[in-house]
């Protein structure tokens, strides 16, 4: 079995992790902004243009909690009661933090060279990915009952 080698000359290893990974954050940036405009279209659509400014539309956009627009008299409150704006809003959530987070794991891939260094610092980075999910599932599922 020949060995590929990269431009560096160094072998290239069968793990196939990083090209889904590569994959994974452009679909996942994809889904992000797609969503992030259908709520931006679904704000305008319940009378966001006329009662919101473009601050609170993004807000609303991007993470419609019922205290990012109390000043205006667009009705926010159903989006966390109907089952299909929570799972929403989660998945955002998900992806954002997700595609972020791998981000985060590239360059720290990119920079830090010390393998045992390296992997402490990814291990924070999975705790923290799983306290912002956690406190997501509070904010999306909790929180608003």
């Amino acid at each position: 079995m020949a060995t590929q080698t990269n431009t560096l000359g160094q072998a290239r290893r069968g793990s196939k992790f990083e090209l889904y990974m590569w994959f994974f954050t452009r679909v996942t940036g994809i889904l992000f902004l797609l969503m992030g405009a259908f709520n931006l279209v679904y704000a305008n659509l319940e009378g966001g243009r006329g009662n919101l400014d473009v601050a609170a539309q993004m807000r609303w956009a991007f993470f419609p909690i019922s205290f990012h627009v109390t000043s205006t008299s667009v009705e926010v409150v159903p989006n966390f009661s109907n089952p299909f704006w929570q799972i929403y809003s989660f998945l955002l959530v998900g992806f954002a933090a997700a595609h972020g987070f791998n981000g985060l794991r590239v360059i720290l891939g990119d920079y830090v060279r010390l393998p045992l260094l390296r992997a402490w610092l990814n291990a924070l980075l999975v705790g923290i990915w799983a306290f912002v999910m956690m406190a997501a599932i509070f904010l999306v599922f909790v929180f608003n009952q």
